[in-house]
């Protein structure tokens, strides 16, 4: 199976450890489960400077398929970073030209000859959710942090593999979770940091514990957990074998201090 992963990407910048690296959800995603062995493709936009040709650079280095990359002339979008012990922060974004990303009618073409659709609440792709949908692909969504925004709702009845980042296993995110699957996802699974993962397939919870390594940098480890994930379902794995498989992922990358 083929996986697309339409939306954001940016530079992250550390200016404290005088480093920075191309990154953005689905970036990080389109990597991690290239390095699984799964064909993909990047279909976002990026600026005309150097940030642009890194980015660029770095997905052919991979064997990430670019060729609807496009490029806008302007600056590819940054975020300043600060590492509060291993844990990153995000400070101050600038989405640069991807402020102006949506699809052409090539690119939805494109996208349509792929299995697996991937995308980030901020992707600026929402609106084609729906056809997605009715192409008959499976949707692995990240919806990220924010479980309040009324986004996610509008969202749900699309979406196969619904991801969110929570702090802990309670029964809010046990609520949260059969609710959304009760609107329409397959799956709804919730990274908790530390207390590892959980995910409802509208009959069950299952847990997952997160492996015991020494953290270098937190930054990808949800990006790099969804990858895992995807890599599961493509390979017919059960929810259990999924959440261990992006546990898996996870796991390699907070021990780097890039997302992949």
């Amino acid at each position: 199976m083929r996986v697309a992963a339409v939306g954001d990407n940016c530079i992250d910048i550390y200016k404290e450890q005088n480093r920075y690296y191309p990154t953005g959800n689905c970036v990080d995603f389109a990597v991690n489960i290239r390095k699984l062995g799964v064909e993909v493709t990047v279909v976002s936009l990026t600026g005309t400077d150097h940030y642009g040709d890194e980015l660029i650079e770095m997905l052919k280095k991979y064997d990430v398929d670019v060729s609807h990359l496009h490029r806008k002339e302007g600056k590819t979008g940054t975020v300043l970073m600060q590492l509060v012990g291993n844990d990153r922060l995000h400070t101050i974004s600038d989405p640069g030209v991807f402020a102006d990303f949506d699809l052409t009618k090539e690119d939805l073409e494109f996208i349509k000859g792929y299995d697996v659709i991937h995308s980030v609440i901020w992707g600026n792709v929402n609106q084609y959710m729906k056809t997605f949908k009715e192409w008959g692909k499976t949707i692995v969504y990240d919806f990220a942090t924010d479980l309040d925004d009324p986004e996610i709702q509008k969202l749900l009845p699309y979406v196969d593999y619904g991801f969110f980042s929570y702090k802990q296993d309670d029964d809010f995110i046990r609520e949260y979770l059969k609710d959304c699957c009760e609107k329409g996802l397959k799956v709804a699974i919730a990274t908790l940091g530390e207390h590892g993962s959980i995910a409802y397939d509208g009959k069950k919870y299952y847990l997952q514990e997160a492996l015991p390594v020494t953290v270098v940098n937190t930054v990808g480890a949800g990006d790099s957990f969804i990858s895992g994930y995807t890599h599961g379902v493509i390979q017919g794995q059960d929810v259990p074998g999924c959440l261990r498989s992006g546990a898996e992922m996870s796991a390699k990358i907070i021990q780097l201090f890039d997302p992949y």
